[in-house]
């Protein structure tokens, strides 16, 4: 094969090109994983989806030359050139099936998710979040409060949430986080 030909014998231009075109391709498939994980995952799970995905991919990191040493080279008894031959071969083959899979399936889970995104999105628009109110009677300091009406949810008033402050604007909030990130970069310096 390619990786143990003898001709290659010193750094020339074949070898170097076939070393740099094999790893510009091997890594394509990695950098893309994170982005189709996120794409297809709703906003709650991404974190956990990206975890077990970083769980999977350093096992793999320790099963590898695991399984070279000890089933290829120390039970079936290739040396490490066959051994390297035979699992690159075998795994980019379960690879390229896989990735074969994710192309058929990557676009229909894609659409699948930003379809519940922007119900989501729509739903929350209906319920009543992002009305910016001012209170003209709850003023501190002088400087008047702006907040987010409740937004109500069968007769029930619903308990202030993320929402609410992220379309929402209130002076003293501000002031408050100002003086939370000047408190601790004092603590830090």
């Amino acid at each position: 094969g390619l990786l143990d030909d003898p001709s290659y014998d010193r750094a020339s231009f074949v070898p170097c090109l076939y070393a740099f075109a094999g790893g510009c391709l091997a890594s394509m498939p990695s950098v893309n994983v994170r982005p189709c994980i996120i794409n297809v995952n709703p906003p709650e799970i991404r974190g956990a989806a990206l975890t077990a995905a970083n769980l999977i991919i350093n096992a793999a990191r320790g099963a590898g030359p695991s399984f070279l040493t000890t089933i290829l080279m120390g039970i079936w008894g290739f040396n490490r050139a066959a051994g390297f031959n035979i699992m690159i071969i075998t795994f980019w083959t379960i690879t390229s099936i896989q990735f074969a899979l994710l192309a058929k399936t990557l676009p229909l889970d894609q659409e699948k998710m930003e379809t519940e995104l922007a119900n989501y999105a729509m739903n929350s628009m209906d319920v009543g979040y992002g009305s910016i109110s001012i209170d003209d009677d709850d003023t501190r300091d002088g400087i008047e409060s702006s907040y987010c009406d409740d937004a109500t949810f069968d007769g029930d008033i619903s308990l202030f949430s993320i929402e609410n402050q992220a379309t929402s604007f209130d002076i003293m909030a501000a002031r408050q986080s100002l003086q939370f990130m000047g408190d601790s970069l004092r603590d830090i310096g």
